[in-house]
Formats: C-alpha cells, structure tokens, sequence
C-alpha cells in the first residue's frame, strides 16, 4: 500500500505540474474570443453552454466505471489524450468555431476523467493524504498560474496569434505525462455493494443509478442542490461577464491575465490551508454555503470596476477564494460520501448536474444579454448564488441504509 501511495502521489504531482499552463491558457479562451477573434454575443453563449452541457455526455463516459472497475485507468488515459488533441490543430485553423469545437471536446474528456481520478486516489491512498496531495497540487498549480501571468497577457498584448502556438506547445507538455500514468499502480479490485441490477437499456440505466444514489442518500441529495443553485448564478453570467470585460471595461490580456492568474492565484494559494482545515472542522452543507457566498461576490464587486479598474483585481481575489474551496469539496466529496463504496459513482452524479444546470442557466444568461446591459445579469447572479448558500444553511439530513432495487 506504501508502495501504491508513493507512486500515485508522484504521477498526480509530475501529471499537474505538466497540465497547468493548458489549463491557465484554457482559462483566457472566452476572453480571446471577444478580444481577438470578435465572437458574436451567439458564439460566446454557445462556447459558455456547450462547456457545461458537454458534461451531460461526460458522466456517460465514465458511467461504466462502477460495474467495470478494471477500467480505471484505460479510462483516465483515454479522457486525458481525447480532451487536448484538437488543441494540436490551432496553428494551422484559425476559426472560432473550431475554438468552441475544440474547448467542448476538451470539457467532454476532461470532466469523463474525474471519477475514474478520484477513485485511483482512493484506492492507493488513505483520507488525510489524499486530502492533503488534493489540496497542495492545486495551490501549486496557481503558483504556477502567478508565475505565467507575469508574462503571458504582456506576450498576448505583443504578439497577435501568440495564443495559438502557446495552446500547442502547452498541449504537447500535458500530453507528455501519459507515460507517467501508464504506471500507476491499482490494487485488487472488488464490485460495489449499493449497485442496481443492470437494465438492457444503455442510455437510462446510469441515470436510474443517480435516481437511486440521490434517494438512498438524501445527505448527498442536499449537497447536490445547494451546488445546482450556487453553480446555476455562476453560469448565468459568464456570458455577460466576458462581454462585461472587453466591451464596458476595455480591459487589455495583460489586465486580465493579472486579475486572472495572479489575484485569483493569491485568493487560491493564501485560502487554500483554510480550506483544507474547514474539510476536517466544518459539515459539508456548512462548508458549501461558505464557498457559495463567497462566489456571490465576485459580481457584487465587480460591479464597482465601471469607477476603478482595481476592483476587477478584488473580484477575482473573491473568487480565488471560493474556488479554492469549490475545487477541493467538488473534486473530494465523492470520497467524502462514498465511504466503503465506489466513489466514482458519486463523481459521476457531480458530472451529471454541471451539465443539468448547463443546459439552461448559459443560454438564459445569453438570452439576457441581448435584453439587458451586463450590470442587471451581474446582479441577478449575485442573488441567485445568495439562494445557494441559504439553502445550504439547513442541517443535513442523515443518509439512509443501502438498499438495493430489483425494479
């Protein structure tokens, strides 16, 4: 088992030192469509919806995961190469709708390889270290973040078309550490016990196996609804906020990369002890509503930068600490749950309702910004994260004993 752990944990740390400038540089496409490619209102709802409801078709990829455990690894591989190839193709098609194309594609595999992930990491180490690798490789990601924000927005500001040949280079470096996860380790696989009989049907059975899993656990159900709603204001404004950047504030690459990478890189790695401390100290529903208000103000402050561009940097220091926090509890609170059982399909219910939500609040937010200026949707987003975290304010309820349906 110490053997497994070593191993896990040094392919987990070489795999997202590899992957974090993809990441940093994937960050900044929403503003590269408006800033350097003119994206119509149309294809900035479209890039904004497709990235959630992709996740629909994600949380199918992996929904195999619980009665074919042996796959766990094919699995991950598998997601990691598909979610970055169409990146290796930018320098050569200069289009925005290859762009979207290629960001869904990226949002499909990327989301399918988190519950066979956090499964590995379930298997090969135990609670606290797990927690602990989990929370310190994303605090070094953002250092790393910091780091290129120095730079990166100043090369964009320099150098037209810079981003294409960086997302290539920076595809190619992530790609790299398949070899790295060819020798991950797994133990003895054993089936899970709170399971529903397999259906000839393909396409309804993984949703029977939410269905079950929420009303088996309605601890879990709670946790679900509180992230629906907070997530829901989220995704409500991304179209507009983008818009928000590059047409009422003007903002320039290197602006955004610094409120991007660097204040919300220090709203990261200055909260993310604290938050790993709030996993041990604080219940789940407490700990989500503080991460949910913490969202609503980023675009309560933001609403202050149209009198001093500062604020941009304030807001995404707001938001570096709630994600922070958002990551570990989205990304840890399958094995939180599961316990004994399979974490994956706990994982696979996340997936499952980024992509719910998806599928209405983006283009809602869209819809509006064709109504309104992007100060009322703002606003609008605020309250609704507001909802989100009193909803999560109410006591947890208890999980119910496993029971299995022969429906």
């Amino acid at each position: 088992m110490k053997s497994h752990a070593h191993l896990t944990r040094s392919a987990f740390v070489w795999m997202h030192l590899a992957n974090e400038p993809f990441i940093a540089l994937y960050t900044l496409l929403l503003f590269i469509l408006r800033k350097d490619l003119d994206a119509t209102t149309l294809q900035i709802t479209v890039f904004a919806t497709l990235r959630p409801v992709i996740s629909l078709f994600s949380f199918y990829w992996s929904s195999n995961l619980l009665r074919q455990r042996e796959k766990l690894l094919s699995n991950l591989m598998g997601a990691w190469v598909l979610a970055r190839i169409p990146f290796l193709c930018l320098p050569f098609i200069h289009n925005v709708w290859f762009l979207i194309f290629a960001a869904g594609f990226y949002q499909l595999f990327s989301r399918a390889s988190v519950p066979a992930m956090m499964e590995i990491l379930k298997l090969n180490m135990e609670k606290e270290p797990r927690e602990n690798l989990f929370s310190r490789l994303y605090v070094i990601g953002f250092i790393e973040s910091i780091i290129l924000g120095l730079f990166v927005g100043k090369l964009l500001d320099m150098h037209e078309g810079a981003w294409m040949v960086l997302f290539f280079i920076a595809a190619i470096l992530s790609l790299s550490t398949l070899f790295i996860q060819m020798r991950i380790p797994l133990p003895p696989l054993s089936p899970d016990k709170n399971i529903l009989p397999v259906t000839t049907n393909r396409v309804l059975q993984p949703i029977k196996d939410s269905i079950h899993l929420m009303r088996t656990r309605p601890d879990f159900a709670q946790f679900q609804w509180g992230f629906m709603v907070g997530g829901f204001g989220l995704m409500f404004i991304t179209p507009a906020v983008h818009i928000y950047y590059a047409d009422t504030l003007a903002l320039s690459h290197h602006n955004f990369a610094m409120a991007r990478y660097i204040w919300m890189g220090i709203g990261v790695v200055c909260s993310s002890f604290l938050w790993r401390r709030a996993l041990d100290k604080l219940p789940i529903n407490r700990m989500t509503a503080l991460i949910i208000l913490g969202f609503s103000l980023f675009p309560f402050t933001l609403l202050f930068s149209t009198s001093n561009l500062l604020w941009v940097n304030v807001a995404f220091l707001f938001y570096g600490i709630a994600q922070a926090g958002s990551h570990l509890l989205w990304n840890l609170s399958g094995t939180l749950f599961a316990k004994d059982e399979d974490s994956s399909k706990f994982s696979g219910v996340n997936i499952l309702m980024v992509g719910v939500r998806g599928v209405i609040a983006p283009l809602l937010g869209g819809l509006c910004c064709g109504l309104f200026s992007p100060l009322p949707i703002l606003i609008a987003g605020m309250v609704i994260c507001l909802s989100g975290a009193a909803l999560m304010v109410r006591p947890s309820p208890e999980p119910l004993p496993a029971q299995i349906s022969t429906n």
